[in-house]
């Protein structure tokens, strides 16, 4: 998922800086893929337990590779914008949208099996807002860029999706452990209600062996 994010936000951002998008919407991805790499070299620190040079020389490899592919894309990108070359601008400004769509479906196949969402609320939030006013700040612009929005509106479908089955699962949790409670108290309520039976049918039975006792002295 992170590789697949990190390698959609290279190929995004050097699509921004070729189409000459707004400063924001050019840092945005760039930021992005830094925070994702952050994460990776987090993965490999804490969960691979490797050594503090084999996570630097990853973050070493991993920035010469966003530069080298990042300048090479975004050249590639203005040398087709030049030549009018519409379906290879396209394809580029699309690209990026897959690899991020592509990389949520790791996180719904692990939230589907543990029946539970991970991301937490603020994020989901924050990660939407970003995608619907990245979207609008396009409108701005002299020209709606339908391809650069593409991949703002795949992470706000995405970002919903998530938001409703965080959502879904919250109230199947509450439903069952609301269902799980009320069983536990018919089952406490049903065990006091046979130990009251099972009190007053040996108080009975020891009454009425009093009463046999003492009938037994009277004939005598």
């Amino acid at each position: 998922m992170l590789y697949l994010w990190f390698i959609g936000n290279m190929l995004y951002g050097a699509y921004a800086v070729a189409d000459k998008l707004y400063i924001g919407l050019i840092i945005q991805p760039q930021l992005f893929a830094l925070f994702t790499m952050v994460n990776i070299l987090q993965v490999y620190w804490y969960r691979y337990k490797w050594s503090i040079y084999a996570v630097a020389f990853s973050c070493v490899l991993l920035c010469i590779s966003y530069t080298g592919l990042h300048i090479g894309i975004w050249k590639g990108i203005e040398h087709a914008i030049d030549k009018q070359q519409d379906s290879a601008v396209t394809f580029l400004g699309v690209l990026p949208a897959i690899f991020i769509a592509v990389g949520f479906f790791p996180e719904f196949y692990v939230c589907i099996k543990k029946k539970y969402v991970e991301m937490s609320s603020f994020f989901i939030l924050l990660d939407t807002s970003g995608g619907v006013f990245s979207t609008i700040s396009l409108a701005f612009d002299h020209t709606f860029d339908y391809v650069a929005s593409i991949t703002y509106l795949i992470v706000v479908l995405l970002d919903v999706v998530l938001a409703i089955m965080k959502l879904y699962f919250y109230i199947q949790r509450k439903k069952n452990n609301h269902g799980s409670t009320s069983i536990e108290d018919t089952r406490d309520s049903d065990s006091q209600q046979n130990s009251f039976i099972v009190s007053s049918k040996s108080g009975t039975s020891a009454g009425s062996s009093r009463d046999l006792h003492n009938d037994l002295e009277l004939k005598t």
